[in-house]
């Protein structure tokens, strides 16, 4: 039921992956699998954030979370104050934002999951962006870049790569930008995103058009 609400409704029709969780929760609750229930509220509030009701997604990410620190479950817990940080986010506070991601950061710091690690490093690392603190913006995004260097992920790389180039950018440094831009456009080539590709060309193009090239 889960793979159904998840994989084969969540992004194409969201209002379809929430019914298949409820069905979820509901057995879960039947035999009181918290462990069961927590994810499934998980997957509801995706629905909800992704159909961009956020007071309703806040709301069942936030009960995944209280089950989380019920059980101990530090993943969850790590997971559903990441995906509360997201919709602060897309709302515009930053600040609370931030501290829920720095809360995230910590716990997968204990849990030593490098890529969930460098994940929370990237999302910190833009808001500071977004705060005007690009030196410590740069610095966490640096650290994002180098363990995804040492997990050889190479999504990560080419993300932490061109947020990086994006800062550089607003920075007026378009050496430094182009220089990021061009080597995440080649990891992207290495990996077939056509999107990506697309993306990284699209800012390519921008520096040389602020710089009067053609």
């Amino acid at each position: 039921m889960h793979k159904i609400a998840w994989n084969g409704y969540l992004y194409s029709q969201p209002d379809s992956a929430f019914y298949f969780a409820q069905l979820e929760y509901n057995f879960a609750e039947s035999v009181n699998n918290k462990k069961w229930m927590s994810n499934t509220l998980n997957t509801q509030g995706a629905s909800f954030y992704i159909r961009g009701n956020y007071a309703k997604a806040i709301d069942y990410y936030t009960r995944s979370l209280k089950i989380g620190e019920e059980l101990g479950d530090k993943k969850g817990i790590a997971a559903s104050l990441n995906n509360i940080g997201n919709i602060y986010w897309k709302q515009g506070d930053l600040d609370k934002a931030e501290d829920c991601y720095t809360k995230s950061l910590k716990i997968k710091e204990e849990l030593g999951d490098k890529q969930d690690i460098a994940s929370s490093l990237m999302n910190i690392g833009m808001i500071c962006w977004r705060q005007g603190d690009n030196a410590k913006a740069i610095e966490y995004l640096t650290r994002s870049l180098k363990i995804d260097e040492e997990i050889e992920d190479k999504y990560g790389i080419a993300g932490s790569l061109i947020n990086i180039g994006i800062i550089y950018k607003s920075q007026g440094d378009h050496a430094k930008a182009l220089e990021y831009y061009s080597r995440s456009l080649k990891i992207k080539e290495e990996l077939g995103d056509k999107q990506g590709i697309a993306l990284s060309l699209i800012n390519i193009g921008n520096i040389y058009k602020d710089q009067g090239e053609t």
